[in-house]
């Protein structure tokens, strides 16, 4: 997949958390999955790359809690985590629905398509089975 223009790279992946599918992509050449979206392959250089869906399933690699948000709009505080995703790709995302110092590092989580400022984001909430309040 090579866009003539760079915009063009995250188009696809906009439309399906639109739909609500969370997708990555994955490179045909290495089978490797990555994210963001890049011409080429971080592991191999290959353009032969295209978006699979994800589970949306995954853990908590790291968090940072910021309590200054850019606008009223943003919850103070809020979570920023690094979410390692079960098909071995990690994107940064918002936690929702958990109180700052309940969060843990390899803590389980599922993504959850919310709107906010008028567009549908993939933020993450905890798994069920884990404890969040």
């Amino acid at each position: 997949m090579i866009p003539g223009d760079p915009v063009m790279l995250t188009t696809e992946f906009w439309n399906q958390v639109s739909r609500g599918k969370l997708v990555r992509p994955v490179c045909k050449s290495c089978k490797a999955s990555f994210f963001s979206p890049q011409i080429l392959c971080p592991w191999c250089q290959s353009s032969n790359w295209d978006f699979q869906e994800s589970s949306g399933k995954g853990s908590i690699y790291s968090y940072t809690v910021v309590h200054r948000p850019p606008d009223d709009e943003h919850p103070s505080p809020y979570i920023i985590i690094d979410v390692e995703l079960e098909e071995s790709w990690r994107m940064y995302s918002r936690l929702i629905e958990c109180n700052p110092s309940e969060v843990q590092i390899g803590q389980a989580v599922r993504v959850s398509f919310q709107e906010f400022k008028g567009r549908i984001l993939p933020f993450f909430k905890v798994a069920e089975d884990q404890l969040c309040i």
